[in-house]
């Protein structure tokens, strides 16, 4: 036990620091700056990131001329001033095809030495190896770091000849340590800096912005429409709508700023990261409080209730940020495999969890609703119980088509991934959505579907019998009513709408069994006609022998 928290702990380390590293990288997109970088041990070599370009023939946007790739103002620099390295030409920054890396460079000799030399394998010693007859085969980039006193030249360019994915990697072939390195690597596509895994996603999110405004618009009409027919449930539907607008706006103003300077902006990744997380948790719990009744058959949700959704959701935010944050570098950066589903692992079991809470308090909630014979409201929950079913099957068939496709070389998925890990949640998401105002939607009678005193009545249309023996007093002054009379309300509908009222309903009748004191229903009339309006009493409690005596 002790070995497994210990590596349970040992992971969660590994999990903060390198989250801690990918904030501070964020600047780093297609612009990958070396800022003071410690170079890699004598015969080593480091990867340190991957770029996803387009040819300019392939590119989906050729607005911008020919992709290229610049090496710019790289410097090494000497910790230890007293060594003169001379002429030092080892350290080396490269740009290799991932598909091709392992294939270019031989993981146990990779730098090259006398002998490569004389057979002409490579220009000269102490260099990367790169197994091509020459720079072109191989579609590679390399760049010499000029350290102090070399007299070689900072900067250098080329142009991209084709698609692909490329990593970038760090080489020290040399007998020198302790050398840091300055510059940046630039790649810029055909259209802009984002990355080519990335592209589509703009255009997308500036949809979606667009599709969640034309709802936010339709919601507000039809609030302004049925003002006063608004409950809970429908303000809580504007925000989740408010929230995928924002979230959708942010994530496109994030990636167009990113394609224009080719920096990832720090505060807006953070803030698209936030957007999504607060989404999904507040979309989630409101799904799971309706579920247990809140607004519909109960008032309020009792203490313990309220403080396991609080806990929940809270726990959900922490966890899913890591789970976005990690996301969002898997594609740039070695990531693990191992890594990624620890990341991953416990959202997926706290939406489990959710999602099992939800539909348990749905089943109990449908089967309260029968028990009270409220039709209408019954109705609407099995449509929401299937929708819902239809979201998590739909889901879960992406993830598989997901997984499954997994197995394909990332140099050919990289192209459409987007739309399984992005894409296709967001919009399930709308179309639930969208299915939710149409269940939900404000009219002239909503708030038969909200929580009352007279909720526990059965729905209007069902098979339920009046006692005909009971007359009703009015309701409060001022308080709209159907029927007037007591006429129309002995004689009337069988049935009653369910109605919020502050004062409670007061027998005035008599029953038809006492023989005594029967009044018959061809002599009743109406109270109104007997008392002038400021006379209408709040309550009326009448006994039989005071309502024989106003007659």
């Amino acid at each position: 036990i002790a070995a497994t928290v210990g590596a349970f702990c040992a992971m969660a380390r590994s999990v903060h620091v390198t989250l801690v590293a990918s904030l501070l990288v964020l600047a780093q997109g297609q612009v990958f700056k070396f800022d003071q970088e410690e170079a890699p041990a004598p015969k080593s070599l480091h990867t340190l990131f991957a770029f996803y370009i387009y040819s300019h023939a392939d590119a989906p946007d050729q607005s911008l001329g020919h992709p290229f790739v610049e090496f710019q103002d790289f410097t090494g620099t000497l910790k230890d001033k007293s060594i003169k390295p001379g002429d030092y030409q080892s350290v080396q920054v490269s740009l290799l095809p991932v598909i091709q890396f392992w294939q270019l460079v031989d993981p146990h000799k990779f730098c090259s030495d006398r002998e490569d030399v004389l057979h002409k394998v490579a220009k000269q010693k102490d260099q990367l190896l790169v197994k091509a007859a020459n720079v072109t085969e191989a579609n590679g980039y390399f760049h010499t770091v000029p350290v102090t006193g070399s007299s070689l030249p900072k900067d250098s360019q080329a142009r991209v000849r084709e698609t692909g994915v490329y990593m970038l990697a760090l080489s020290n072939c040399g007998d020198v340590r302790g050398i840091t390195v300055s510059g940046s690597v630039i790649v810029k596509n055909a259209y802009g800096f984002l990355p080519g895994n990335d592209y589509r996603k703009m255009p997308f999110y500036g949809w979606l912005a667009l599709a969640y405004t034309v709802l936010a618009l339709a919601w507000m009409t039809l609030s302004l429409r049925w003002w006063r027919e608004l409950f809970t449930l429908h303000y809580c539907i504007a925000s989740v709508i408010l929230f995928g607008l924002i979230e959708a706006f942010v994530w496109f103003v994030l990636f167009k700023d990113w394609n224009d300077s080719g920096l990832k902006n720090r505060i807006l990744f953070i803030l698209a990261i936030m957007s999504t997380v607060v989404k999904s948790v507040f979309s989630y719990m409101l799904a799971l409080v309706a579920s247990l009744g809140w607004g519909v058959t109960r008032p309020y949700l009792d203490r313990s209730t309220l403080l396991k959704v609080q806990g929940l959701s809270v726990l959900y935010i922490i966890l899913d940020f890591v789970r976005q944050t990690v996301l969002s570098f898997r594609h740039s950066h070695t990531l693990s495999v191992s890594f990624v589903t620890f990341c991953l692992l416990p959202v997926a079991v706290i939406n489990g969890v959710i999602f099992h809470w939800i539909f348990t308090a749905l089943a109990n909630l449908m089967e309260t609703l029968k028990e009270r014979n409220q039709t209408e409201k019954l109705r609407i929950f099995e449509r929401m119980w299937t929708l819902i079913v239809v979201a998590l099957t739909t889901a879960s068939i992406a993830l598989i088509v997901q997984i499954f496709d997994l197995s394909r070389s990332i140099n050919t998925r990289w192209r459409y991934e987007w739309f399984f890990a992005d894409a296709i949640a967001h919009i399930i998401f709308f179309l639930v959505i969208v299915a939710m105002m149409y269940l939900w939607a404000p009219h002239m009678h909503s708030k038969r579907y909200a929580y009352s005193q007279a909720s526990t009545q059965p729905d209007e249309g069902s098979k339920v019998v009046a006692n005909p023996d009971t007359i009703w007093a009015d309701e409060e002054p001022g308080e709209e009513e159907e029927d007037e009379t007591l006429w129309a309300m002995t004689h009337g509908k069988s049935t009653q709408e369910s109605k919020t009222t502050t004062a409670t309903p007061t027998t005035i009748g008599v029953a038809a069994t006492d023989v005594n004191n029967t009044l018959s229903t061809d002599h009743i009339i109406d109270v109104d006609t007997f008392l002038l309006p400021h006379q209408v009493p709040h309550q009326v409690d009448c006994e039989e022998d005071e309502m024989l005596a106003a007659f």
